[in-house]
């Protein structure tokens, strides 16, 4: 292994959303979240929480298509969402929850979303909708749709239920490693200055 590839690298997490809507500003459903490295996608730093679709801020909104879409999906993740035992929280303490879990990650932290246009941005939104500041830098969202596309050799192995959201993270999280690796596209945390020595 290089010198470059030990190098420690900033946290990076993947996150993936069910929605009702495809734009900034839609009810968000569910909220899953894996931190990955060199090494591959973690077995402990996971977050998955579900929302109750009637406990949202008002000024969030459903679509229609998106709603209709959702009917033709994966019964199993379907019915966690929507089904009658289907265990959904209020939006903000969810969000609470994972603001709580992305700051107690260790540096650096670079949020992952599937698409510039889709997670993070929608995400950010429901932070706003409830008056809260989204948890992690403006400087430090990625774009897993970009990196995939940089490599269509590099093929997506889906675990778990298709759409559902910690299953789908893991699934991009584990693809995004196997890319970044074959690219070394890794980014370096910053080095922490070493305090002086007492005299």
């Amino acid at each position: 292994m290089s010198a470059e590839a030990q190098q420690p690298t900033k946290t990076n997490v993947m996150v993936d959303l069910e929605t009702l809507g495809k734009r900034a500003g839609c009810k968000v459903m569910s909220i899953g979240a894996v931190v990955f490295g060199q090494a591959g996608v973690s077995e402990t730093h996971r977050f998955s929480a579900i929302m109750s679709r009637h406990a949202q801020p008002p000024g969030l909104h459903e679509d229609p298509e998106t709603m209709e879409w959702w009917s033709r999906q994966n019964k199993e993740a379907y019915s966690r969402l929507f089904g009658d035992d289907a265990q959904g929280h209020a939006m903000p303490r969810v969000l609470v929850s994972f603001s709580h879990w992305l700051n107690e990650l260790d540096g650096e932290v670079l949020v992952w979303g599937n698409g510039a246009d889709f997670d993070n941005p929608i995400l950010s939104a429901a932070y706003h909708a409830c008056g809260m500041a989204q948890p992690w830098g403006a400087w430090n969202g990625r774009c897993y749709r970009t990196l995939k596309n940089l490599r269509p050799d590099i093929k997506l192995m889906r675990q778990g239920v298709h759409h559902d959201a910690l299953d789908d993270a893991i699934s991009q999280a584990a693809h995004a490693a196997d890319i970044l690796n074959a690219v070394g596209g890794w980014e370096a945390a910053r080095a922490t200055p070493k305090k002086p020595e007492a005299a």
